[in-house]
């Protein structure tokens, strides 16, 4: 009898459990979400993640307050969002240094595929290499020339270590173009010193170059992205003439790992909603991004994948926090 109470006890405990979860979807969100960028004010993820955020409450009704928690390469934000409740009150945007911090950083306080679940890619974009219009190369062909002729002096900014930029530069030297990186605390500041002349070039994304390229201020030779930008087909990318050269940058969103499927599952349905949907359309076309989508499990494999391939370049080319 006593095996026979325990065991019923122990069935409803678990019925109660269930239930409970599968009302916590039913009825959330009951109050305002927390929505963080792991990154300062003004930079894209900061962009998509309010962009968002607003859509989100339009469609649920409640906030989705975005809050920067910019610093070490993205890891004080990750960090946040790995240590809080599973409850559907906290999602993150991310984006490249997700995967790659774990080649970068040795002491990271996260596992970037234990302690996270995958909502969905929310948006792609490319990455520009572009010059002062003094340095002599015309074309990616030129540039590549050049840099081989001179080797290790031109200098080439990124919007810090580890970013996509960086990367690019990495996949340069490991193609025999050796170029120096010139790491900056984000795109803005690389961009105003390559307009400047302080260094040659600059290789951030094309959200951040679009204005610059169209008023000549700068030269845009490439896009690291595997096939060319539909903004800027007349560019090529860099796989063209070095097919090693390729840098996919992604923006997606994740929460913390043990957060309910139902409420995982509904979060992925309303942001491929919003896709779709003229305002984000809009801002997507005035931006620079691709939209993206699929599945929570099929961005986790994506996750995976980006990690598996990073970790030998950044082993290769050196780069440390």
């Amino acid at each position: 009898m006593r095996r026979r109470t325990f065991l019923g006890l122990a069935a409803t405990s678990l019925a109660m459990g269930l239930s409970q979860k599968a009302a916590l979807a039913e009825t959330w969100p009951v109050r305002p979400v927390h929505f963080i960028a792991p990154s300062a004010a003004g930079g894209s993820l900061d962009i998509l993640a309010r962009l968002f955020g607003r859509g989100l409450n339009e469609r649920l009704g409640q906030p989705f307050t975005v809050e920067n928690r910019g610093g070490a390469g993205g890891n004080i934000g990750f960090d946040l969002v790995a240590k809080s409740p599973p409850d559907g009150y906290t999602i993150m945007i991310a984006s490249d240094p997700l995967a790659v911090n774990t080649s970068i950083y040795s002491n990271l306080s996260y596992d970037p595929l234990r302690d996270f679940a995958p909502i969905i890619m929310i948006a792609t974009l490319s990455q520009v290499l572009a010059i002062n219009p003094k340095l002599p190369a015309k074309t990616l062909a030129e540039f590549v020339e050049l840099a081989r002729a001179r080797p290790n002096t031109l200098n080439i900014g990124s919007s810090g270590n580890g970013a996509p930029g960086h990367l690019a530069v990495a996949l340069f030297n490991q193609a025999g173009v050796p170029l120096v990186h010139v790491p900056y605390r984000g795109a803005g500041p690389a961009l105003i010193d390559a307009m400047a002349g302080q260094i040659d070039g600059a290789i951030v994304t094309l959200p951040a170059t679009i204005g610059m390229m169209k008023q000549g201020q700068m030269r845009a030779l490439a896009v690291t992205s595997s096939r060319r930008s539909r903004f800027v087909p007349e560019l090529p990318a860099m796989k063209e003439t070095l097919p090693q050269v390729v840098v996919d940058s992604w923006q997606a969103l994740f929460a913390p790992a043990g957060t309910p499927a139902d409420i995982i599952g509904r979060l992925n349905a309303e942001c491929a909603t919003l896709l779709q949907s003229p305002q984000i359309t809009a801002a997507f076309e005035t931006q620079g991004f691709e939209a993206g989508g699929g599945s929570p499990e099929t961005l986790g494999a994506f996750l995976r994948d980006e990690i598996t391939r990073w970790g030998p370049i950044v082993k290769a080319a050196g780069i440390r926090a």
